[in-house]
């Protein structure tokens, strides 16, 4: 995947003027992408990222500097997609207030704000037309307080070539108890019906989440169904549980939520993809020192765990100050299929790691000199390219 990780290097280099550095996207995480309408093909990638690092860096130190450092919960991308290929240098995107202060780029109204609620974009999908996005949202307290699921509606996208032309609307559902923005895909590969991932809070045990440590442990993955169209309307009334093969059941019915099943797959702030050429969906997640790969014919599983498709290279791997997670899929990558050895199916995934402790571990990991070397940078995406043979299923790192 060298191709795609030299696409994301869009480090600014020093000033040739030996004045102020400029101030540049230095970094984010949860990297969601998917196709949208226009750019000079007709064809670009929205990427949404969350929590982003937005300030100055020293070309000659290879190391973010810390004096000014912004960090908006969320920054947009755009890639402008070819003739065979949607790989390419991203431009990136974020607000600014009118005192030049980095805002984020989806933003809680001024009195939510205020109380210090935020969103961070984790899932995403584009209607068919690629004319209009929904994304799903974190929407929690500071600093790390879960308070339910968001729902992003972008209308007119391909209208506006700049994304801060775009305009909004926000719609909230759930609580913290119920959250449904672990993610969401088509459920066929024409129609309007999508499947969407949820999880409940199960307990009071200790877990891992991103970067922090949260007292509740999550359930296994909830699954629904609903129509884009209705969701892209803000309407959620239709969406319904899914109980048992060939039977789903309203959210309103008092027995849904009980009689829901879980499914035995992991897909906290991952992707669910159908591969038509598989013939079989499948789901990235960051396990211990590696990345594993899970697969089932029928979204509502079985689900198996197919192997460990990739070992996190040194200094993440088995290192309690990294955190790594949000392995997630991005189909729009993949290569011509006349680039790659027959009877293969190509999937891309990106992952990130972020450092794991007290500020102190934060600067020396995020801000040491020397920190941007591609090889020990953190809080940044990295991408891999898996070959995969249908039967038997044979996995191979390209």
């Amino acid at each position: 995947g060298a191709v795609r990780q030299e696409a994301f290097e869009v480090l600014p280099g020093s000033s040739k003027t030996g004045g102020p550095l400029p101030r540049a996207w230095l970094g984010g995480d949860s990297d969601v992408s998917v196709v949208i309408r226009g750019g000079a093909s007709g064809r670009r990638v929205l990427w949404v990222f969350a929590d982003t690092l937005v300030g100055r860096y020293s070309a000659a130190a290879k190391a973010r500097l810390g004096a000014g450092l912004e960090m908006p919960c969320s920054s947009v991308a755009l890639v402008d997609c070819g003739k065979d290929s949607c790989v390419g240098r991203p431009r990136f995107f974020w607000q600014r207030s009118a005192e030049g202060t980095t805002l984020p780029f989806f933003d809680m109204p001024a009195a939510r704000r205020a109380r210090g609620e935020i969103l961070w974009p984790v899932a995403g999908i584009a209607s068919r037309d690629g004319d209009s996005v929904l994304l799903l949202a974190q929407r929690l307290l500071r600093p790390m307080t879960v308070l339910g699921t968001t729902a992003i509606v972008i209308r007119g996208v391909g209208a506006e070539e700049d994304p801060r032309d775009w305009a909004y609307t926000t719609f909230d559902l759930g609580d913290g108890e119920m959250t449904w923005f672990s993610g969401i895909t088509y459920a066929a590969d024409d129609g309007d019906g999508v499947y969407l991932f949820g999880h409940e809070r199960s307990s009071a045990r200790g877990g891992r989440h991103r970067h922090r440590t949260l007292r509740e442990r999550w359930s296994r993955t909830l699954l629904a169904r609903a129509s884009l169209t209705r969701l892209l309307a803000h309407d959620w009334t239709g969406a319904q549980y899914w109980v048992e093969p060939g039977t789903w059941a309203s959210p309103r019915a008092p027995h849904a939520l009980g009689a829901a099943k879980r499914l035995v797959v992991p897909t906290w702030e991952s992707t669910c993809t159908w591969s038509h050429e598989l013939q079989l969906w499948y789901v990235f997640n960051v396990e211990g020192g590696g990345v594993a790969l899970w697969t089932a014919s029928h979204v509502a599983g079985l689900w198996s765990r197919a192997g460990e498709v990739y070992g996190l290279p040194k200094p993440f791997a088995g290192n309690s100050s990294w955190l790594c997670y949000a392995a997630k899929a991005h189909p729009e990558l993949r290569s011509n299929a006349a680039a790659r050895p027959l009877d293969t199916v190509e999937l891309v995934f990106s992952w990130i790691c972020n450092s794991w402790g007290d500020e102190g571990t934060w600067n020396a990991e995020l801000f040491q000199p020397g920190g941007m070397d591609l090889s020990v940078r953190g809080y940044w995406p990295r991408f891999v390219r898996v070959l995969v043979r249908r039967t038997p299923i044979e996995i191979r790192t390209a």
